[in-house]
């Protein structure tokens, strides 16, 4: 079986409602907010999203730390709760580039991710947990760590453009800019919206979602960019192949087309 690639922003960018109609997933950063939403807000929010429109929480800046302490404890007791009156299918650790890949590091990282899994209950089979390693971190060692806790890598397999990185743990693509830019750009799209459619089989994923990708941008024009990619992928997958699961490259084995086409 394929792929399921859903695709969605990082904020809704105008009523939730709304948003839910376009797109399938919404990443809230909400909980460093200052003060943070009342539980009776995060309700209306799963409200609004409706049935199906999937939710991405990150996780407050003191868990992702990853530093041991009464503050990551709370933190973690917001998190649990805002998952669970969000319904989110994701959490999402963003760890500061301090977190280097030492091997106290690691350590702390599979602490956490057992302590939120743990915290979730039965729950557990049914929501994800992304880590986006910011950083120090290469790819391969950010993947092969990954693979080991069982969780999804999130990074931008383009981040790099001359050397573009898919791995089958990278379920959660998080397409942002560099450079300055302001826009992401065409020729990364439609490669992009190329592996997409050579992956993708039937729609559909199995009970623990190992099949799902999320595809999330965090770029200004992030709702536009993100419909472009569907419909690239849409117009594309009448001529990919089908089947053929996670696409696994090695770095380095080819060059993406010139942006300036």
């Amino acid at each position: 079986m394929g792929i399921r690639t859903l695709y969605g922003t990082a904020g809704a960018r105008g009523a939730i409602d709304a948003f839910a109609r376009r797109f399938d997933v919404l990443e809230l950063d909400a909980l460093a907010r200052d003060p943070a939403p009342k539980p009776a807000t995060l309700k209306r929010w799963r409200k609004e999203a409706g049935p199906t429109l999937l939710i991405s929480v990150v996780a407050p800046r003191a868990l992702s730390a990853l530093r041991p302490g009464a503050a990551l404890d709370e933190a973690l007791a917001t998190l649990l709760e805002a998952q669970r009156l969000l319904q989110a299918r994701w959490i999402l650790l963003q760890p500061p580039t301090e977190v280097t890949p030492s091997e106290l590091n690691r350590e702390r990282l599979a602490k956490v991710v057992e302590r939120i899994r743990e915290g979730l209950g039965e729950a557990a089979p049914l929501v994800r947990i992304a880590w986006e390693p910011r950083g120090v971190w290469e790819p391969e060692t950010a993947a092969a760590l990954a693979a080991r806790l069982g969780v999804d890598l999130a990074l931008d397999p383009l981040a790099d453009p001359r050397e573009p990185f898919f791995h089958e743990s990278l379920r959660y693509w998080r397409l942002g800019t560099v450079g300055g830019r302001t826009e992401f750009p065409p020729a990364r799209l439609r490669y992009l919206a190329e592996v997409i459619a050579a992956d993708s089989g039937e729609r559909g994923s199995d009970e623990k979602g190992e099949a799902e990708r999320a595809v999330v941008f965090a770029t200004p024009h992030a709702p536009r960019e993100a419909k472009r990619l569907r419909s690239l992928v849409e117009s594309l997958s009448g001529r990919a192949p089908k089947g053929g699961g996670a696409v696994i490259r090695p770095r380095g084995s080819f060059a993406l087309p010139d942006e300036d086409e």
